[in-house]
């Protein structure tokens, strides 16, 4: 079964990771079925798209540590997929590690009284980088204390702080994001996409935002049929005959 629902409804992509037995963590198969549902949308007619996790005990736990995937990295928001349209996360329960991240790569945000965001990697001894480009989405020193300790944020100081935008009434997170992308998506849809746009332009530049993609290009090469030409052509002593895959 696909871990990633896609359903669109009046211009709104709903985007749900499936896997509420596992606290929706994030296996090979939810990361790639994520990274597929950006793609979707950047290219579809949808002009808001809303993030959640099924059920109301997590968002997303993180990385699925039984099952854990290669490049978490490609399941986050407006990071492997660029985008211009608005991406809201709806929030219920437990957002932590890649959940906490992917809640920070997002537009905007809105989620239950119960929500708790949770950053634990100096605790555990792991950094996979995203988080380190905080100061462009939150305030520097409430950031800084939030991912050096690993302590849990709640929902009213998330809000306080503008990591998330609006706590919803309880199991409401859903309907309050859809309230919210449908005030967006009346509007003129080119407008809406330059304001995205310009913002991120002037959002300081996280150097990972940089590094992931020119890593994917470079794995790409190194694992492409041409490659793999040219260290066969190499060894018998013949020109290459390259293809471009």
């Amino acid at each position: 079964m696909n871990p990633i629902r896609y359903e669109t409804r009046d211009g709104i992509a709903l985007i749900t990771i499936d896997r509420p037995d596992k606290r929706n963590s994030l296996d090979e198969a939810a990361v790639q079925g994520l990274h597929a549902a950006w793609r979707r949308f950047a290219d579809s007619d949808e002009r808001v798209a809303i993030v959640t996790g099924a059920g109301e005990q997590a968002f997303c736990a993180g990385v699925d540590l039984n099952a854990p995937p290669r490049d978490t990295w490609l399941a986050y928001p407006n990071l492997a997929v660029p985008c211009d349209k608005p991406i809201i996360a709806a929030v219920a329960g437990v957002a932590a590690g890649g959940g906490a991240a992917m809640v920070m790569q997002s537009d905007l945000a809105v989620c239950t009284p119960d929500a708790r965001f949770i950053y634990p990697e100096a605790k555990v001894g792991l950094f996979a980088g995203v988080m380190g480009g905080f100061p462009a989405r939150m305030p520097y020193k409430v950031g800084l204390e939030w991912t050096l300790t690993g302590d849990p944020m709640s929902a009213q100081r998330a809000c306080e702080i503008g990591f998330v935008n609006a706590i919803s009434a309880p199991g409401e997170h859903v309907q309050a994001a859809f309230a919210l992308a449908q005030r967006i998506a009346a509007n003129a849809p080119m407008v809406v996409r330059a304001i995205k746009h310009l913002a991120l332009e002037t959002l300081p530049r996280n150097p990972m935002a940089d590094y992931y993609p020119h890593r994917q290009m470079l794995d790409a090469i190194a694992g492409s049929e041409d490659a793999r030409e040219g260290a066969r052509a190499f060894r018998e002593k013949r020109p290459p005959k390259f293809e471009g895959r």
